[in-house]
């Protein structure tokens, strides 16, 4: 019996979803969303960063990015100043402890990534060519819902 692609496919993007919608530790004693980690993962990237700068990078509203913020300022995950070129803009960095979830962050996903070449890298041009359309596909179907 050959596995059901498309529905393996959906159950994956639900475990996935339900995933992300609950908080977790990433090294610290503080629970954080998804939401939050990847602002933490952007800014730790870009090192210091402003406010509009990073609302463009994760494609959220200058308003979204205050709201995490205050969150991750309240947790001491990050620290903000204004920025000495700009008056009015303010700049993020990560505090030393936003830095270890940045780098446990970072960590989880090196791992992850790991796993999954060593898999990758068994595969023929043809089946890594067949599992790209397949992925394509899912992608495009995402699009057009």
């Amino acid at each position: 019996m050959t596995p059901d692609i498309f529905e393996n496919s959906y159950r994956l993007l639900n475990k996935y979803s339900q995933k992300t919608q609950k908080p977790k530790h990433y090294g610290t004693d503080d629970l954080l969303y998804a939401a939050e980690v990847h602002m933490l993962d952007t800014i730790g990237t870009h090192g210091e960063i402003t406010t509009t700068f990073l609302a463009q990078l994760l494609g959220v509203t200058k308003g979204a990015v205050s709201q995490t913020t205050a969150k991750l300022l309240d947790k001491g995950l990050i620290e903000k100043q204004t920025s000495p070129e700009k008056k009015t803009a303010v700049c993020i960095r990560l505090s030393e402890k936003g830095q270890l979830v940045f780098d446990y962050h970072r960590n989880m996903h090196r791992n992850a990534q790991e796993k999954v070449q060593k898999l990758i890298d068994t595969l023929s041009p043809e089946s890594l060519a067949a599992v790209q359309g397949i992925i394509d596909a899912l992608d495009e179907m995402l699009d057009e819902m």
